[in-house]
């Protein structure tokens, strides 16, 4: 029995998308509660880099369980940070230090109220892209991490990391199989 890091991986994501429902659903205020979800961040970004790396040598489902499930673990304790104004600040920041240097052709940016106008302007730009994309992550991060759905997907997980380490079928098999039956009923 050759135990790969896929399963591993779909194991630890599963367990501990399920261990997390349960806290949650027991007591949302335990540290034990908080704790799983550090210890779900750190397994959630280690899935998704090593899905990242070695996806072409896994089976798509599997892969594609592992991204959803470290999705989910990573985005938990980000549900109400606003991300997007902290990095706009920083590129404002950035972009007016960045203007003080020009000089020759551009230099009249480089004057105080051209500089704070365009370092606004790319501010506001950045806020507007990274707004839009932190709350379509967000939306996906709250569907994925509603109790019950997290509590499928980490079940699903483990199941296809126990089916994987047993040498049988996956789940995928499984749901490839249900789907001819029901096309030839129908």
């Amino acid at each position: 029995m050759d135990i790969g890091l896929p399963e591993v991986m779909l194991f630890v994501g599963g367990l501990l998308s399920i261990l997390i429902v349960h806290m949650y659903r027991k007591d949302k205020d335990a540290g034990s509660y908080k704790a799983l979800m550090i210890l779900g961040f750190i397994a959630g970004v280690v899935m998704i880099a090593l899905t990242g790396t070695n996806y072409s040598n896994w089976p798509f489902f599997d892969s594609l369980l592992i991204i959803l499930a470290g999705f989910a673990l990573v985005i938990r304790p980000f549900r109400d940070t606003d991300l997007a104004i902290i990095i706009a600040v920083v590129v404002m920041v950035v972009t007016y230090v960045f203007l003080g240097t020009l000089t020759g052709d551009f230099a009249f940016l480089a004057e105080t109220y051209p500089r704070i106008i365009v370092s606004v302007i790319a501010g506001a730009f950045a806020f507007m892209i990274l707004n839009f994309l932190e709350k379509l992550a967000m939306l996906i991060g709250k569907i994925l991490n509603l109790w019950p759905i997290l509590l499928v997907l980490g079940l699903i997980c483990l199941v296809e990391g126990i089916l994987i380490v047993a040498g049988g079928k996956t789940v995928y098999d499984y749901i490839q199989e249900y789907t001819k039956v029901i096309a030839m009923l129908i």
